[in-house]
């Protein structure tokens, strides 16, 4: 970027009591001062417009393809005539072909990088090419350009997420019947196996994507048009410009169109924080599971830390990353809430945290690919976790429904037998659910032998019993791989057409754009 004091003709600022060089006094004059009477404070150039132009910049491209839309409209509309259109068509063009950010040459005391782009037309153009403000403001401009790169940026959100959710599936394949100990509270609850287990968070992703598509839906509306506030007088095309830009609609109000972006940011934030929470709660089974205590998984050692004191550490950081930022998450939303309660402006306010939605949207694909790296090359100990789903009592609840089955009582006696049962033994010193026929009082429990209760008891036998919809016998669990394979499918499917829309549009404002710069060539052989 080039800063005023890089200029050799330089004179000091009249407004500021600290010594600041400006650009060359033969410049154009800015907006601010044209109107103002005056160049800016140094202050608001650093604190307020430098600030927001770095943002921008991350975004240029997106920024020539709003102005060469409305460029284009203007042109196939008539509101600017062929020859005037064809100059600032194929001076974007240019731009876009080029090293944009060289020719630009920011310079954060014009403004905004729409003013940035008007300079850089107005001296290949002369006077005619400020004429791109024409029908807009920069208020529906900048709320534009706001989605159009949040809508990337969530995009590859999307595109993370059916990776992890294929690569979860995939290891649910790998590991498909192996009995593994199912928890809540951290204590041992029901046995399950890894691939029934893997397929309950599948589903939990699987909510996260419809979340983060029904979002991307909302945000896909053009503010383009609307202006400042209560549209204009030029006869333009928005739906043409929503279109060229990959949009399904212009945004039906003109108000609204600038003002738009307010709640589709805490929108946004919100669906990060409840992807990352998901995510989250997955990394934090495996952290437990990977701890020295439990050791049923092992990471990949390529995705873990040690300790620069303690040489026999092998710490699973990219799990205490991934929860990490789970936890940071949870204030996004806040703070776009709390901006967004007091904005009394569309931009100034707000850019302080709707710029901050890109790089949300990158540590959250960063977070899910670590996760994504963890599941496809964890090691789970099968042996171990086939032991361990048989102990602490996991299969009690076989037991209690077992005497219902057998001697008619309710659930709730029957559970309490089995209760006494366990405490029995806790009292006894037997703590990991090893049957001592000595502890058995109940007489409703003597009347199984020691063979039956062994069988009941069992993990296998309690996985394959649970044979209602969603349980974890064989055929349904069957049921719930096919279902999860063919949700996906789908998923991947919703999202192409999305992509595909956007490409479509980008293809035909190019042609479009062509096909305007073409007509002086035409003109000019005949």
């Amino acid at each position: 970027m080039t800063s005023a004091a890089a200029h050799p003709t330089a004179k000091r600022r009249r407004n500021s009591t600290t010594p600041v060089t400006v650009s060359d006094a033969s410049a154009h004059v800015s907006l601010t001062e044209n109107r103002l009477g005056t160049r800016a404070s140094r202050l608001l150039i650093t604190h307020v417009n430098k600030l927001e132009l770095d943002d921008e910049l991350v975004s240029l491209d997106e920024y020539v393809l709003t102005d060469l839309a409305h460029a284009v409209m203007l042109t196939r509309t008539g509101i600017f005539d062929a020859q005037h259109g064809r100059g600032i068509v194929q001076a974007l063009l240019d731009l876009r072909s080029g090293n944009a950010a060289a020719i630009l040459a920011a310079d954060p005391e014009v403004g905004t990088l729409g003013l940035q782009i008007e300079q850089y037309l107005e001296s290949v153009l002369g006077p005619k090419g400020r004429d791109i403000q024409r029908a807009r403001s920069r208020i529906d401009q900048k709320a534009t350009n706001w989605r159009l790169v949040n809508r990337a940026s969530l995009t590859e959100v999307v595109e993370e997420m059916l990776q992890l959710s294929s690569e979860i599936l995939a290891t649910a394949d790998r590991y498909s019947g192996a009995i593994m100990p199912g928890y809540t509270h951290l204590q041992h609850s029901q046995p399950t196996t890894i691939d029934h287990y893997l397929n309950a968070h599948y589903w939990a992703m699987s909510r996260s994507i419809d979340r983060l598509l029904d979002a991307y839906d909302r945000l896909n509306l053009s503010p383009l048009g609307g202006a400042a506030y209560s549209g204009t007088s030029w006869p333009i095309n928005r739906t043409e410009t929503a279109a060229y830009l990959g949009f399904d609609g212009p945004i039906p109000n003109a108000r609204d169109a600038g003002l738009a972006s307010l709640d589709m940011g805490a929108e946004l934030a919100g669906v990060l924080a409840a992807t990352l929470s998901a995510i989250s709660r997955l990394a934090s089974d495996l952290n437990y599971w990977s701890s020295s205590e439990v050791g049923l998984v092992r990471i990949d050692a390529s995705l873990c830390g040690t300790s620069s004191m303690m040489p026999q550490k092998r710490n699973p950081m990219v799990l205490e990353r991934i929860r990490g930022l789970a936890g940071v998450a949870v204030g996004w939303a806040a703070s776009q809430l709390g901006v967004m309660h007091t904005a009394t402006s569309t931009d100034v306010d707000q850019a302080y945290i709707h710029n901050l939605l890109p790089g949300q949207c990158a540590e959250t694909v960063g977070a899910v690919g670590l996760l994504r790296e963890v599941i496809s090359t964890a090691e789970f100990d099968v042996p171990a976790m086939h032991i361990s789903a048989g102990q602490y009592w996991s299969t009690a609840s076989a037991l209690a429904d077992a005497l219902v089955a057998s001697h008619g009582l309710s659930f709730r006696d029957a559970h309490e037998s089995v209760a006494h049962l366990v405490a029995s033994h806790e009292r006894a010193g037997v703590r990991r659910g090893e049957l001592r026929n000595d502890l058995i009082k109940d007489k409703a429990l003597k009347a199984f032998s020691a063979s039956e209760l062994r069988k009941i008891l069992d993990p296998e036998a309690f996985v394959a019993s649970r044979t209602s919809s969603g349980g974890t016998a064989v055929a349904a669990r069957r049921e719930l791989k096919n279902a999860a394979s063919a949700d996906l499918d789908d998923k991947k499917k919703r999202l192409q057409i999305r992509v595909d829309h956007v490409s479509e549009g980008l293809e035909q404002l190019l042609r479009d754009a062509q096909s305007i710069t073409a007509q002086a060539v035409q003109s000019s052989t005949h």
